[in-house]
């Protein structure tokens, strides 16, 4: 055994295994009970890419806002408040820099495919609007921008503007005028009006810097994640498939035998430790205790469900031998999305910036509240730093209607972060970040709120907006 700070390691159990193309890989909860790593290593956080502000004018029910965002960045409030629109103008800034803005690259971010003009903000006793603005600033001071116009004339959105700079110095950026490359030059190419910049001339660009290339292309992988219960169990095939996972857990089985076999083979402890803590979220219901990746086994499924080539099964530790594995398509909705939301966070194809709409969808408030701690320990705490570009989320953005998710935070981390998310009398989305006053200490943050928890606090109505405006 190896002792890491007074904590055993037990040695790599045989349960693990992958031998071949029809093998089963599988891990057991008795993985999981004695180890940790309890190694600090320091983050550089400014080392690592995240956006630091986004700007959205004019787009759906956001009017006018600017939000300074943090690495774990939650938006809860009531329904139709424009939670998910923040989400979207960011599916937009990255459809553009991976691609174009068509229908077929929106639905790829997990962008709604609304009909052009409702892209746009359409208040009533209001200017109908012609554009709508959208603008990204990274770290390293990398800014993303684009003005997209939306009219009934055309069939889908199209770039009206869109700029791409770094500390004041402009490298691509389009207009009426034409596109500059690095600002030397004008380029008069047939670039199709829905097309981005960045995909058609990056390559073009002389001596781009190193932070510009690879934030902007971070911020193009970005997804926003919607997993539904009939993909995760295989029955439903996405229509457009998303890598690793799908962007509705349709590719679960396959991701989730990855990551297992990744543990496998993997000799890097501190990964280990990574994979431990994170898988260990499957066994939060109770009622599983090994979870694997095989064929269709005609005793466990039955034939008149259509289903891919290998499935997921977990083993019901209650159950009589014989009868104690369930296939995915019989198994609790809650552990298949448990499962989903570990092999996202784990996965080395996953985006190192995505989104969860609904992160608590199939799962009860502990579960909600476990799998968020977990989350906001891999993103912000000083763990990890060698895993950063390979199995580290860098920065997630969710939303939430369970009260417990408030509790994972801690308001005096500034990399944590929960914005209130509601309509004024005019309807138009504000968006204010809940944070503790400055120069108050933890503990009498505590004597303000009288003991009370975050959740408690939303369920009181404690705080402002959090359940929808009252006067409206």
């Amino acid at each position: 055994m190896t002792e890491y700070n007074g904590s055993i390691m037990p040695p790599l159990s045989p349960d693990w295994g992958y031998a071949g193309q029809n093998a089963v890989s599988f891990c057991t909860k008795s993985n999981f009970i004695w180890f940790r790593l309890n190694k600090i290593i320091r983050i550089d956080y400014d080392e690592a890419i995240m956006l630091k502000t986004i700007k959205i004018r004019g787009f759906k029910s956001i009017v006018n806002a600017q939000i300074e965002l943090g690495r774990v960045n939650l938006f809860i409030g009531a329904n139709g408040a424009g939670k998910s629109n923040i989400l979207e103008a960011i599916g937009l800034l990255s459809a553009g820099l991976s691609r174009d803005i068509t229908g077929a690259e929106l639905q790829r971010k997990g962008v709604r495919l609304s009909v052009p003009t409702l892209f746009k903000s359409t208040f009533k006793n209001h200017k109908l609007r012609v554009n709508f603005d959208l603008e990204a600033q990274l770290e390293q001071d990398v800014h993303y921008a684009m003005r997209l116009t939306a009219s009934e004339t055309h069939s889908g959105l199209r770039f009206s503007t869109e700029t791409i700079k770094q500390a004041g110095k402009t490298y691509l950026r389009r207009s009426n005028r034409g596109i500059r490359i690095a600002g030397r030059k004008t380029v008069k190419a047939d670039v199709a009006p829905e097309r981005g910049l960045w995909d058609r001339f990056r390559e073009l660009g002389e001596d781009l810097p190193t932070a510009l290339n690879e934030e902007l292309n971070t911020l193009a992988k970005f997804c926003i994640y919607t997993p539904q219960t009939p993909f995760l169990r295989g029955t439903e095939i996405e229509t457009v498939p998303t890598e690793p996972l799908g962007l509705y857990g349709g590719n679960l089985a396959q991701a989730s035998n990855y990551v297992f076999q990744k543990f496998n083979q993997n000799t890097n402890s501190i990964e280990k430790s990574l994979i431990y803590s994170i898988l260990d979220l499957i066994w939060i219901p109770g009622w599983a205790d090994e979870a694997r990746v095989g064929n269709i086994e005609p005793d466990k499924v039955s034939s008149q469900v259509k289903t891919a080539e290998n499935t997921l099964y977990f083993h019901d530790k209650f159950m009589k031998k014989g009868r104690d594995f369930l296939s995915a398509y019989d198994s609790s909705e809650g552990s298949l999305y448990l499962l989903f939301l570990a092999t996202l966070v784990l996965h080395e194809q996953s985006p190192k910036i995505f989104a969860l709409d609904n992160v608590d969808n199939a799962l009860n408030p502990k579960a909600t509240r476990h799998f968020l701690e977990k989350l906001i320990t891999v993103c912000c705490q000083p763990k990890y730093q060698s895993l950063r570009t390979t199995s580290v989320p860098q920065q997630v953005f969710l939303t939430s209607h369970n009260p417990s998710a408030l509790d994972a935070f801690d308001l005096f981390d500034p990399q944590q972060k929960i914005f209130i998310v509601s309509r004024d009398k005019q309807g138009f989305t504000q968006i204010e970040p809940l944070q503790v006053q400055q120069g108050i200490s933890k503990a009498e943050w505590i004597q303000i709120r009288e003991g009370k928890n975050l959740s408690e606090m939303w369920l009181n109505d404690l705080i402002p907006n959090a359940l929808g405006a009252s006067d409206l």
